[in-house]
């Protein structure tokens, strides 16, 4: 157990350096901001452009995909509810909040955890669940916000604006690549995708830091601490139960990839929609504060079952 927490400290001490140096206004929240988009439009995109590329189709576990988005659905409508119905929130921030819980913070911290500790079929299906994230879970999202926004609409501007998303852009670059059987493998193509995508976890700890130095009072209220009990407790549970009933899957190992994306932090994508939106980010931010340190619980927990 002990071992499996030093291969976590790296990830908690990046975070505690962006925390440290915006408390200390070394960095602001504006500069945070810089960070974050360029993980959002360069290094992120970078790395969906390698997974894809360089992925086998093959290798994609159909029930353990249908089994975490099935999760997925169900604990972000009932995220939705909860903030909602019971903590009076508007409903362009319930949506918000629906994707808070729904996704997980997997590319800055879920898959480069997950590459210490276990081998290439759970990376495997931790970069397919990224990747169907983007797609799916972010397409829905925009939908409904768009419709709650705008009440009605144009169907053209909503497809133009989603295909221009740089996550799903990278999808199709990378797809292009894959259909064209294009080899990337020891080019410079690839050595601009690795160094750009190696950015992304550190980067984006940092920022994450940064921010969460600015709005570190009164952490814990009722929303943020349901908010967090949702993605890490109870989405795993519910991960195990669609697994289990429906796809005849009794052991967690065989689940191995989408239940260590179910036990990461609340998706810091959130960040991004509320500026969109013009959402105040301050419960998001403190609610993926308390999800990212508490998931350093629920990794050691998981890593050691599943090890």
């Amino acid at each position: 157990m002990f071992q499996i927490f030093l291969g976590l400290t790296p990830f908690i001490v990046i975070t505690l350096i962006g925390f440290f140096l915006g408390k200390i206004k070394t960095f602001d929240l504006q500069k945070a901001k810089i960070l974050n988009l360029f993980c959002f439009y360069v290094a992120i995109p970078a790395l969906i452009i390698k997974l894809i590329a360089q992925s086998d189709i093959s290798e994609i576990d159909i029930s353990q995909i249908s089994s975490y988005l099935l999760m997925q659905l169900s604990c972000g409508f009932l995220a939705f509810l909860l903030t909602n119905r019971v903590f009076k929130r508007p409903t362009q921030e319930s949506v918000i909040w629906s994707l808070t819980a729904g996704l997980s913070n997997h590319v800055i911290l879920v898959l480069p955890v997950s590459e210490i500790f276990f081998g290439l079929n759970t990376i495997t299906q931790i970069s397919n669940i990224i990747l169907m994230d983007s797609v799916i879970i972010i397409s829905i999202v925009s939908f409904f916000l768009e419709l709650t926004a705008k009440k009605k609409i144009k169907l053209f501007e909503f497809l133009k604006s989603l295909i221009l998303n740089p996550l799903i852009l990278s999808i199709f670059i990378g797809l292009i690549i894959k259909i064209l059987n294009i080899n990337i493998n020891e080019s410079p193509f690839e050595y601009i995708l690795i160094k750009l995508s190696a950015c992304a976890m550190p980067v984006g700890l940092f920022a994450i830091g940064i921010i969460l130095s600015y709005y570190s009072d009164k952490i814990f209220n009722k929303l943020t601490i349901t908010i967090s009990v949702l993605k890490l407790i109870i989405s795993p549970v519910v991960l195990l139960i669609f697994s289990s009933t429906l796809f005849n899957i009794s052991n967690p190992i065989n689940i191995s990839g989408a239940l260590m994306v179910s036990v990461g932090p609340c998706g810091a994508s959130a960040i991004f929609m509320c500026s969109a939106y013009n959402i105040s980010p301050k419960n998001f931010i403190k609610a993926i504060l308390i999800s990212t340190f508490a998931s350093i619980f629920t990794f050691l927990f998981t890593i050691n079952l599943l090890n």
